[in-house]
């Protein structure tokens, strides 16, 4: 076996090992500007798995020294749909999906200042929504590969509405030794061959995601929403407890400065 070979195959049984059935994952990513090395946040997630599927996730955006701005809880409610609330400390920004004795919801807010808009989640079979665009990736992973382009419709919270989006291979390659897959996602129809879509990078053994090129649903001072690098590395995925659930949940949004 060589080195190269010997690597990729300690990295992959690291990530394998720190997937529980039943447990806690923690892990993080660090977001650059776009095909740049300019630092935007940091994240740092912990996700609770049950059964072997992941039931719920806080997620914590921070500063450069750490602090975190920015939040979103995430129920799987629904594999492919969760409920989730994103809250932004320095904008004011909240969005997500909640579950009401009426029904399911999604909501925004663009600002503190501004009202909050509300309608009844759409109502599309399948439908796509924020970190449950991973659990379509690993329902349709054969298909994928296979390089079928996969139609899906992906809820916009600041639209209230969904967008009918395909995502496609784009390729097979070694990246720092391991074998993945680039997928994009993408609008269907005319207007996809104008807009930038959504490139995803996926270790091909484990199908755990290594990185993210795109648009982040964080904005800048500007309101316009970033476009970010996100690097994953297995490396920092680790075993985590309900404490640190807990924290991630709790611990107090501070404004970066």
């Amino acid at each position: 076996m060589s080195c190269a070979i010997a690597a990729m195959a300690a990295a992959s049984a690291a990530v394998a090992a720190t997937t529980p059935a039943d447990g806690y994952l923690s892990y993080t990513g660090e977001a650059v500007a776009r095909h740049g090395d300019r630092f935007l946040y940091g994240e740092r997630h912990v996700l609770r798995y049950q059964g072997g599927r992941v039931t719920e996730r806080a997620v914590l955006y921070t500063c450069r020294n750490g602090t975190p701005f920015a939040r979103k809880l995430i129920s799987y409610v629904d594999a492919t749909a969760p409920d989730f609330l994103l809250e932004d400390r320095r904008s004011g920004v909240r969005e997500g999906i909640r579950s009401t004795a009426a029904g399911r919801q999604v909501f925004s807010r663009d600002s503190a200042a501004a009202a909050e808009r509300d309608g009844p989640l759409p109502g599309v079979p399948a439908l796509v929504a924020d970190a449950g665009f991973d659990e379509f990736v690993q329902r349709n992973w054969t298909r994928l590969v296979g390089d079928e382009a996969v139609q899906m419709r992906f809820l916009v919270p600041t639209r209230l509405t969904d967008y009918a989006f395909q995502v496609q291979r784009l390729r097979h390659e070694e990246f720092h030794g391991m074998p993945t897959e680039v997928f994009r996602l993408r609008l269907s129809g005319f207007w996809g061959w104008f807009l930038p879509g959504i490139d995803v990078r996926y270790d091909s053994a484990q199908r755990t995601l290594l990185h993210y090129d795109g648009v982040s649903n964080l904005r800048d001072a500007a309101g316009d929403n970033f476009k970010v690098d996100i690097d994953f590395a297995p490396a920092t995925r680790h075993p985590a407890s309900e404490a640190d659930l807990r924290l991630a949940r709790e611990t107090p949004l501070v404004d970066c400065g």
